[in-house]
């Protein structure tokens, strides 16, 4: 998303009259979002709606991330690659991986199985002491690390994945969150540069995220940290990357209930253990945003209605999209649109024992009907949910108000439950059983915030989980439809060029191969190969 002083004049002003009479509705309580937004809230979420609204192509989108926006301040920050392992024996990251998909899927899913990678990431800690334009100091990443370490007070270590729809931003876009989660923690994160769609689409985020926590659990040699025990490690992500906190987590819960309890990680038997929490600010649960909140939210939310066919229904093209044969959404195929590792609401509640504490925050944003359900049956599981909505806030409200009562309150809570997951412990079970979670929801315009508690089985109980199934379902059989239209058009256009030329392998999930046309978007680096790519994403949503 492009925030130039031209870009945003060029944007503005045409639209400057609704934004006047919005202010002017707003404040006399005349206007459609006037009863659960300030006028600063409405109005925001307006001009970002308008941003959102210009298509660009996405490789324009990922080239933005390019502009490092610098290291300064209240943060340390130290870089490094997690490198790839060379194991060839015994069962490794990117095999378990797959028995997780399999295991979970109904045999349909189509997807290609990346390669394992070396992972960049970012240690990232409060530096304390300095004022917000302190230069970074001119030393080895090292020490940097070690500066870092001399600040933290905590066991806890945040495990972090940025958002971005799996296509845009970099660790780099989210270094004053985090850093201020280290703050509020007085712990050290580390923040994940994944791979990114749709040049590498599912499962490769997934891959790089276990590389990533096991790189924390069994450090590599010449690793700057020592291994740090799961009972420390809380997984903690935004938009897409609560996503990828929850999917990494439902592996992890898969395997185990497979029997399969250590990984083969440079040249070690590394035990496998889900982390001691999760922390989710508007996790995107539903990659196919079937449920009715992504509509009837709609004018709190900066997140407009999806279109019909993905979140790239209307991109221009550009030579990373379409993909080549063409899919409808940039992370999945159609077939596998709501595998519970792709979708985690389509995760029934039965394969959410066994998960760690959890903690969730939404608005009254796009995604709010999706993020209650996952919430509601991770609780009928019988996992210790904390589960925090916010009236008339819009997606990722927190990193957009950050003073703001309800925005303050939200990232407090959210530090709060880390320190609590990762340090202090919170599985102590009460008198007479487990210890259980509870829902709220923050009434608007209270200053304190003032949070009123949601009794779990009034939780969304219009959506029953028939409902939710019949939604997801329905979705997919939209998605498939319109990609086997895309591919034959394709497939016919390329008709001439494909003659003679060879197939192309494509997983599926019952470990059948299923032979595909040659893809001749692999001169993208790495497309769905899974290859090294360390280039930084742009700014987005989701």
């Amino acid at each position: 998303m492009d925030l130039s002083p031209m870009t945003l004049a060029k944007v503005l002003l045409p639209v400057t009259p609704i934004l006047l009479k919005t202010a002017v509705l707003n404040t006399l309580s005349l206007s459609l979002n006037a009863g659960k937004q300030d006028l600063r809230t409405e109005l925001t979420v307006s001009v970002i709606r308008e941003l959102l609204k210009k298509p660009n192509p996405i490789g324009k989108i990922q080239r933005g991330g390019l502009r490092d926006p610098g290291i300064k301040g209240k943060m340390w920050i130290s870089k490094i690659t997690l490198p790839k392992p060379e194991d060839h024996e015994g069962i490794r990251p990117r095999d378990a991986l797959d028995m997780a998909i399999k295991d979970l899927g109904d045999g349909s899913e189509t997807y290609r199985l990346p390669e394992t990678s070396a992972v960049e990431a970012e240690w990232t800690g409060y530096r304390g002491g300095v004022d917000s334009d302190a230069p970074r100091p001119d030393i080895s990443e090292e020490e940097q690390y070690r500066q870092l370490m001399s600040e933290v007070r905590s066991k806890v270590t945040v495990l972090y994945f940025h958002g971005g729809a799996y296509v845009a931003m970099d660790p780099a876009s989210h270094r004053l969150p985090v850093s201020y989660l280290a703050k509020l923690t007085s712990g050290r994160c580390l923040s994940v540069r994944y791979r990114l769609a749709p040049q590498h689409p599912f499962p490769t985020a997934i891959l790089d995220g276990l590389i990533a926590y096991l790189s924390l659990l069994s450090p590599p040699s010449d690793s700057y940290h020592t291994a740090v025990s799961p009972s420390n490690i809380v997984f903690a992500g935004d938009s897409a990357g609560g996503n990828l906190c929850l999917s990494l987590c439902q592996t992890l819960l898969t395997l185990q209930r497979k029997g399969i309890r250590k990984i083969r990680f440079h040249g070690r038997d590394v035990a496998l253990s889900p982390p001691a929490g999760i922390a989710l600010s508007s996790p995107w649960c539903d990659i196919s945003r079937a449920m009715p909140s992504c509509h009837t939210n709609a004018t709190y939310d900066y997140l407009m209605p999806p279109p019909d066919f993905g979140l790239a229904a209307d991109l221009p093209s550009d030579d990373i999209w379409p993909t080549q044969p063409p899919r409808v959404d940039m992370y999945v195929n159609a077939t596998a649109l709501i595998h519970p590792l792709v979708s985690p609401v389509a995760a029934k509640p039965e394969l959410w024992r066994g998960a760690p504490p959890t903690y969730m925050c939404a608005g009254t944003e796009a995604l709010e009907d999706e993020i209650a359900v996952v919430a509601r049956h991770m609780d009928e599981a019988g996992v210790y949910v904390q589960f925090d909505t916010y009236e008339g806030m819009p997606h990722c409200f927190g990193m957009i108000f950050p003073k703001s009562p309800m925005g303050r309150e939200s990232i407090k809570s959210w530090g709060k439950f880390i320190v609590e997951a990762g340090d202090v412990g919170i599985l102590e079970k009460e008198a007479g059983g487990r210890r259980r979670g509870k829902a709220t929801m923050a009434v608007a315009f209270k200053d304190p915030v003032v949070k009123r508690e949601v009794k779990w089985n009034e939780l969304k109980q219009e959506l029953s989980g028939e409902d939710v199934e019949s939604l997801l379902r329905a979705k997919r059989e939209r998605y498939i439809k319109k990609e086997e239209e895309l591919v034959r058009a394709w497939k016919k256009d390329e008709e001439p060029s494909l003659q003679g030329g060879e197939g192309e392998n494509v997983m599926q999930a019952n470990g059948e191969i299923k032979n595909g046309q040659k893809q001749r978007h692999d001169l993208c680096q790495g497309q769905g190969q899974g290859q090294e790519d360390s280039s930084l994403a742009a700014k987005s949503k989701l």
